[in-house]
């Protein structure tokens, strides 16, 4: 586990409470000096209630705001940004980006692939392989992607990963089942668990000796109320966990799986092609 400084963690909730304390005044004053304006919703219910409300004006929003202008840049090679709000240039580092390798800047391999397939294709399918049916790149695609990760095929999902890790997670047939998921692991694949109808427990981040523990007691339980034997046992991790840069301690917990017969979900969205002994993931 990752001991956070005490000076980071003091500042972090000093930041937090500040916005807390804000936001209550805010709320405050208004709601004294506009009590005697008439709403124009009478009749509908308010989308956010309570604290949700208060949540998601006071500190989300501005939370997010303050990104979105950090990110108002144009890429100008892998490290190298230039702010456009002011007359003034600045080089910085950018360590919110999901560029990891690059491949939206300028680069010498992939820029003229990109030129190529915008003169044979058109930018975008405009919709999904359900409705505009499996193209030439498709096909293509899975073929590359099932010999660099060496398997016999490979499904191509042209979506955002935050989909497909729900949906995939909320496909698999656990009625009756176990997921086992990291602590930290992504809330896509939370979402995509809670879905699937399985009994869900969490294990402390990336800590293999505590997965056996869990996994045992598990096991010797069985299934709520009947104690029936799990019909499937699903451990979720992923191969570098997105929100922490952590990189996964995979062998181990594939040896402890492998010892108790359990399925292993890994997604390997920000690892594949970046970690490994070939750079094919933590596989």
């Amino acid at each position: 586990m990752i001991t956070i400084p005490y000076l980071t963690a003091l500042t972090t909730y000093f930041s937090y409470g500040l916005l807390f304390v804000f936001g209550q005044l805010r709320d405050f004053f208004r709601n004294n000096i506009d009590w005697w304006k008439a709403s124009n919703l009478q009749g509908y219910a308010p989308i956010c209630l309570g604290f949700e409300d208060f949540y998601i004006k006071r500190l989300c929003m501005r939370v997010q705001v303050n990104l979105s202008n950090t990110n108002n840049y144009m890429t100008c090679d892998l490290t190298d940004y230039i702010l456009i709000k002011t007359t003034k240039t600045s080089k910085c580092l950018n360590l919110g980006s999901y560029n990891y390798l690059g491949f939206a800047a300028v680069a010498v391999y992939c820029t003229p692939c990109v030129i190529e397939s915008l003169k044979r294709f058109s930018p975008s399918t405009c919709s999904s392989r359900v409705d505009g049916g499996t193209t030439i790149i498709h096909t293509e695609l899975e073929e590359i992607v099932a010999k660099f990760v060496g398997k016999p095929t490979a499904i191509v999902s042209i979506t955002r990963g935050v989909q497909y890790s729900s949906a995939a997670a909320n496909s698999s047939d656990l009625q009756g089942g176990l997921i086992i998921s990291d602590s930290l692991i992504h809330n896509s694949i939370v979402n995509g668990a809670r879905g699937s109808g399985a009994t869900i427990r969490v294990f402390q981040h990336n800590t293999p000796s505590h997965l056996e523990k869990v996994l045992r007691e598990q096991i010797a339980d069985g299934q709520p109320r009947t104690h029936r034997p799990w019909k499937k046992i699903m451990v979720v991790v992923e191969g570098i966990y997105s929100m922490e840069g952590e990189i996964c301690k995979f062998s181990e917990i594939l040896a402890i799986c492998k010892k108790y017969k359990a399925y292993v979900y890994l997604d390997e969205a920000h690892s594949i092609g970046a970690v490994g002994k070939t750079g094919r993931g933590s596989l």
